[in-house]
C-alpha cells in the first residue's frame, strides 16, 4: 500500500478525495502539500481550466497501522497454504513490531527444531513485506510465546554469567548466537556493574564475551 500519493482535480477538495481513496485513509490521518497547478486546454490554459495538484502523505500512526495490516495479510497467506488455523496478536515496540501466532495445536510444527522453522518464517515475512512496501522494518514473529520464553531464559543466564565474571574476574564466552540473541545479552549485562561485553568472530560464528572491567580487575 502506498504511503504517499499525488492527485489532481479542479479543486483541492476533489484532489484530496482521490488521494484519500488511494491511501484508504481519513483526512485527519494525512499531511497535505499543495503543488504547483497546471493548466490544460487550448494554448496552455488560455481557454481551458487549471488543475490543482497535491501530495498527500500518511502520518506515522496510520503508516504503522497499514504495516500491521500488510504483515497480518502475509502471515494469513503463508499459513493458509499450510492449512493452519491461527490468530495473530500484534504489539508495537520501540525497536520492533512483535507478532505472536497462536495456532490450533501446531505450534511445534511452526517452531521447528531449535526454532529453525520459525526463523525461516520470519525471514520470508520480512522479505515479502519489504517487496510489497519498499520499506525495511524490524519484525519479530513468535509462536505460542516461544521467543518470549527463550528471551527470558537468555536474560537470566546472561545475568548469572555476569555475576560469576564479576566475582571470579575471568571472562566468559557464549556459544555462537544470532544477532538478536547477542543484542539481548549485551542489554542484559549492561545493567550489571563492573562487567561489560564485546563481540568476537565472523558470520555465523560471532559470539558475545562477558569480561570484567579494568577497575574491577585491579580490585
Amino acid at each position: 500500500m502506498p504511503q504517499s500519493v499525488k492527485a489532481s482535480g479542479k479543486t483541492i477538495e476533489q484532489a484530496l478525495q482521490k488521494a484519500l481513496k488511494d491511501l484508504r485513509a481519513r483526512q485527519d490521518e494525512v499531511d497535505i502539500e499543495i503543488l504547483k497547478g497546471r493548466s490544460r486546454g487550448f494554448l496552455g490554459g488560455l481557454f481551458g481550466s487549471k488543475e490543482v495538484s497535491i501530495r498527500v502523505t500518511l502520518r506515522e500512526a496510520k503508516r504503522a497501522e497499514n504495516h500491521v495490516d500488510v504483515l497480518k495479510g502475509i502471515i494469513e497467506r503463508v499459513l493458509g497454504f499450510m492449512g493452519i488455523d491461527h490468530d495473530v496478536t500484534v504489539e508495537s515496540m520501540p525497536d520492533t513490531t512483535f507478532m505472536n501466532i497462536n495456532s490450533s495445536g501446531l505450534d511445534g510444527l511452526l517452531i521447528g527444531r531449535r526454532g529453525e522453522t520459525l526463523g525461516s518464517l520470519q525471514h520470508v515475512v520480512n522479505r515479502v513485506f519489504t517487496s510489497r512496501t519498499g520499506e525495511h522494518s524490524k519484525i519479530t514473529i513468535d509462536v505460542g510465546g516461544y521467543v518470549r520464553r527463550k528471551q527470558r531464559l537468555l536474560i537470566e543466564r546472561a545475568r548469572k554469567v555476569a555475576g560469576r565474571v564479576r566475582e571470579t574476574g575471568r571472562e566468559f564466552d557464549f556459544e555462537p548466537l544470532k544477532a538478536a540473541e547477542r543484542r539481548i545479552i549485551h542489554l542484559a549485562v549492561s545493567d550489571v556493574e563492573e562487567v561489560s561485553t564485546y563481540t568476537i568472530g565472523d558470520g555465523l560464528l560471532r559470539k558475545v564475551v562477558v569480561t570484567p572491567n579494568k577497575d574491577n580487575e585491579r580490585k
